[in-house]
């Protein structure tokens, strides 16, 4: 969630540390106040119970961006529910560039950037993350005719075995 600011060119944005787990719950109350908040957030799969979800959070946990014209708001910014600090450097709190904000807001869709997933090249090293083969590592070797799975090559009692599984078990291999 975003509240937009009308002149960019006097945009000033700084970083606020919130308490933890507590990122939306400042924004909340920070854009109550009227203040210009950004909170980015990251889209992608993530292994919860042995199943693959999609999961939505905080691109920087525990890091939000207000926008101030004005440092006479800093102790308000302070005393606001969810919010630990500004990030700051002595005394002055941290400026932000504009160009970093606008970086990230280019990237995201509606304040979401959405983890893709891995493009994988025959021959790269990958390891299944679930399911049956859990845990087996192997190459990967094509994409199979139906859309989201693919072929790897594992080693199974010896045997070089063709193992067709779903594309988003996959990790590339760190190893």
């Amino acid at each position: 969630m975003t509240t937009q600011s009308n002149n960019s060119n006097k945009e000033r944005w700084y970083c606020v540390m919130t308490k933890p787990h507590e990122e939306r719950l400042s924004l909340m109350h920070l854009s109550r106040q009227n203040f210009d908040v950004y909170l980015p957030y990251v889209k992608c799969k993530r292994l919860y119970r042995r199943k693959l979800q999609w999961v939505t959070s905080p691109m920087f946990p525990r890091y939000l961006f207000v926008n101030l014209q004005n440092f006479e708001f800093m102790p308000q910014i302070r005393s606001t529910r969810g919010v630990s600090s500004l990030v700051s450097f002595g005394n002055k709190p941290a400026q932000i560039p504009t160009e970093i904000i606008t970086e990230i807001r280019s990237r995201c869709k509606q304040d979401v950037y959405t983890v893709d997933q891995p493009d994988f090249e025959e021959g790269d090293r990958v390891e299944i993350i679930t399911g049956p083969y859990q845990g087996m590592k192997g190459i990967f070797d094509r994409n199979s005719s139906a859309e989201e799975r693919v072929i790897v090559l594992l080693e199974i009692m010896s045997t070089v075995a063709n193992v067709e599984v779903d594309r988003e078990l996959l990790v590339k291999d760190k190893d």
